[in-house]
């Protein structure tokens, strides 16, 4: 990276930097206005307080580019990565492989859900012969005393 590209963006840095620093105090001083009703110590450790989180504010985006900046670098200046992918006759295979296996599944579900619906079927027709037994058979009367 030239010298002059990092002075513009150090200077673009310093630009927001003092944009956000300049709101942020004027943001300060405005939420600061209730705390005279404070004592004097705790008011001083609030003001001490909202000044450390404003000075993370204005940091942590200066800090956020460089290290971004620098995980950017180490990518680019590093040799491309070798990828190694499998020829097109492995991916075949593996596809086919797969396309097997998945067949088989299905035939087994299938034969699993016929089998399940063959032992229903059956015992709705056992069940129908007994409604149909009971139906056609007179009841029972109890002997007469």
């Amino acid at each position: 990276m030239s010298n002059e590209t990092t002075n513009e963006r150090d200077g673009l840095f310093e630009m927001a930097a003092g944009f956000v620093g300049g709101a942020t105090r004027i943001g300060l001083t405005v939420a600061s206005v209730p705390l005279v009703l404070l004592p004097r110590n705790s008011r001083r450790r609030v003001r001490r307080a909202m000044a450390e989180v404003a000075m993370a504010v204005v940091a942590f985006p200066k800090e956020l580019a460089n290290v971004s900046e620098r995980v950017v670098d180490d990518i680019f200046a590093a040799d491309p990565p070798q990828i190694n992918l499998p020829s097109p006759q492995r991916v075949g295979e593996q596809v086919r492989s797969f396309t097997e296996r998945l067949a088989r599944a299905a035939e087994e579900l299938g034969t699993s859900f016929s089998r399940a619906a063959g032992r229903a079927a059956d015992a709705v027709e056992q069940g129908a012969a007994k409604v149909d037994e009971w139906v056609e058979t007179p009841p029972k009367t109890p002997p007469a005393p």
